[in-house]
């Protein structure tokens, strides 16, 4: 999976067939944190911290770098936009994102335990012709049963998670 594949997935599978006011709970993988309006990093010249000028933050011209980019820092959570977040905003959506390092708060993920457990005891060829058929079956022929049982397995490791 790539961002680009992600975004084509969101717009042509997901979103035609949410309920108007969704909320889509992801987790922390690389395409799902994309950045529409990257703000410059600590390897940026001096000169290159323009980021903060067009957000209108002002600040002395005998500044160092290091204040420049705690500058950034401090100010980049109120500008950071996602792509998913935007994307899916655009169609009255809401996102919310799992705690970084939780993959047990989501059901998804257990799921696709369950499923390559079972298609690596049958696959011996590892080619993609070979697991995608099985893959696309067992997501499938997903039972409420077992997803109500991932889901509540979420619920319980988030309990402990608040205590």
């Amino acid at each position: 999976m790539n961002h680009a594949n992600y975004m084509k997935w969101l717009q042509e599978k997901l979103i035609p067939n949410l309920e108007s006011k969704s909320v889509i709970v992801v987790d922390n993988a690389s395409y799902h944190n994309v950045q529409l309006n990257r703000h410059r990093t600590s390897n940026a010249r001096k000169g290159e911290m323009f980021w903060l000028d067009k957000r209108g933050i002002r600040c002395s011209s005998d500044v160092t770098k290091a204040e420049l980019y705690d500058l950034i820092k401090m100010h980049k959570p109120q500008y950071e936009t996602l792509a998913i977040v935007r994307l899916l905003a655009d169609h009255g959506h809401t996102v919310l994102r799992l705690p970084p390092y939780h993959p047990d708060l989501n059901p998804t993920e257990q799921y696709w335990g369950i499923v390559k457990t079972r298609i690596a005891a049958k696959n011996v060829t590892f080619k993609l012709q070979d697991v995608q058929p099985p893959a696309e079956q067992n997501f499938a022929s997903v039972t409420m049963e077992e997803w109500a049982a991932v889901c509540r397995h979420a619920k319980t490791v988030e309990g402990r998670v608040h205590e």
